[in-house]
C-alpha cells in the first residue's frame, strides 16, 4: 500500500526573485532550482522542508504550516528583523507553539513546534 511521506506547498507569487530573497534571508531556505529568465519557478529547501514558488501575475494569498525547532528563537529573530507577524507566538491547545508571518505576496506562513501532545 503506498503511503504519503511529505507535502510541499506551491505558492503563487508575483516576483520570484523578491520571494526567493524573502525566504532565504528571513527563513534560511536555500534555492535548489530557479527556472526561466526572467524566473517563473523556484524550488526552495531548508533541511526537510520545501516550498515551491510559481510566478503569477495575480497571486492569491494562501498559507502553509512549517514545523520547526527553536520556535521561540525564530520568533524573536524575525520580530527583531521587522518581519510582518500576523499572529503572535501562541501555545495552542493541541500542543503546538506557533506564530504566523506574511511573505511579500501576503501568504500566511505559520511556523510551529510541537511542544507536547494535546490533553
Amino acid at each position: 500500500m503506498p503511503r504519503f511521506v511529505n507535502a510541499r506547498p506551491n505558492l503563487l507569487v508575483q516576483d520570484i526573485s523578491a520571494s526567493v530573497e524573502f525566504y532565504t534571508d528571513a527563513l534560511g531556505f536555500e534555492a535548489i532550482a530557479i527556472m526561466g529568465d526572467p524566473p517563473f519557478f523556484a524550488l526552495l529547501a531548508n533541511e526537510g522542508a520545501e516550498i515551491a514558488l510559481v510566478q503569477s501575475d495575480e497571486p492569491q494569498a494562501s498559507g502553509c504550516y512549517i514545523y520547526v525547532t527553536g520556535v521561540d528563537e525564530l520568533y524573536d529573530d524575525l520580530l527583531s528583523d521587522g518581519a510582518e507577524i500576523t499572529n503572535p507566538l501562541t501555545t495552542q491547545p493541541w500542543g503546538n507553539r506557533d506564530f504566523v508571518i506574511a511573505d511579500p505576496d501576503g501568504h500566511q506562513i505559520a511556523l510551529g513546534e510541537r511542544m507536547s501532545d494535546a490533553d
